[in-house]
């Protein structure tokens, strides 16, 4: 049983005559008969009474006809979930994604993708960034989004959100009121830290920058996400660096941030994709909604003050 067989047998019972049907259908009337003849032979049932001169769709009719329309929207509702599959309008996207990026980059393309009427589905995985790669590289991830600079051959990187990077200080701590520190005032302070397994990340510009001032921080912890450190400060166990973004969260309990002025402290956010492997249409489109608006020059970009 096709598509045209149940197209022209719906044609035949809206209209009640084959006549009339062979005309809506752009068919002569006698192959038209044939196909009715045939479809019922396939399906072992009549499907209509033929007394008269209408057509009257039996009881086995009348069912058929229901999930005959049934089927043809079906098909059609198909076509159009394939056809928006195609142009990346529908469909399953696999992110990873630091803590940073879910909570300030994935909103924000959500949002999107809602203005836009795409009915994309976000699959979000948080790891580490080795295993982030790894699932890339096997294609169970479509896009990466991550804190560290890497840099492989068989991978594309681009930067889509640049930042200045603050100190949290704990309360009471008497640098706190400053609007600007100099990173030599931290000389003596217990310094928590992001560790950066592969790539570079915030600890190496931290350390890089320590070393220029002319000491070796006291570092008491290692750790792979920003909130944790900073709730640690806020309970007086050390100073910790995060993103200016971080300040924006406005949770109850986090930590002032007050910027360093002698050190040039910015960090990113960087998106990572195969190189050798185009992505598929959706996925591009979750990417180039990133882009537009993160990227340099994007609405991300130009809102910023």
């Amino acid at each position: 049983m096709d598509e045209h067989r149940l197209k022209c047998f719906v044609a035949v019972y809206e209209e009640g005559s084959v006549s009339a049907a062979a005309v809506r259908l752009h068919m002569t009337q006698p192959p038209l008969s044939i196909l009715l003849r045939k479809l019922e032979d396939e399906l072992q049932v009549g499907l209509f009474d033929r007394g008269g001169r209408r057509l009257v769709p039996t009881a086995t009719g009348e069912l058929f006809y229901l999930r005959a329309k049934s089927m043809l929207a079906n098909l059609q509702t198909i076509r159009r979930e394939l056809r928006e599959v195609e142009q990346g309008a529908r469909g399953l996207v696999h992110i990873g994604c630091s803590t940073a990026a879910s909570l300030f980059i994935v909103p924000c393309i959500m949002e999107d993708l809602a203005a836009q009427g795409l009915e994309i589905m976000l699959h979000v995985h948080e790891g580490e960034l080795g295993y982030m790669l790894q699932q890339l590289r096997e294609r169970s991830l479509d896009l990466t989004i991550c804190r560290s600079q890497h840099v492989a051959p068989d991978l594309e990187s681009q930067v889509i959100m640049e930042e200045p990077l603050f100190v949290a200080l704990p309360p009471g701590h008497p640098l706190a009121g400053r609007e600007r520190l100099r990173l030599a005032d931290l000389r003596d302070e217990r310094f928590l830290l992001h560790r950066s397994p592969l790539g570079t990340g915030i600890s190496d510009m931290v350390l890089r920058a320590c070393r220029n001032a002319g000491f070796a921080p006291n570092v008491v912890y290692w750790g792979g996400e920003t909130l944790p450190m900073l709730l640690m400060a806020q309970r007086g166990l050390g100073i910790a660096f995060a993103p200016q973004s971080f300040a924006q969260l406005g949770v109850q309990g986090l930590p002032a941030l007050v910027p360093v002025a002698d050190a040039e402290f910015s960090t990113h956010l960087n998106m990572i994709w195969p190189r050798q492997q185009a992505l598929s249409p959706i996925a591009s489109r979750v990417k180039e909604l990133i882009v537009k608006r993160f990227g340099p020059g994007g609405d991300a970009a130009r809102a910023a003050p």
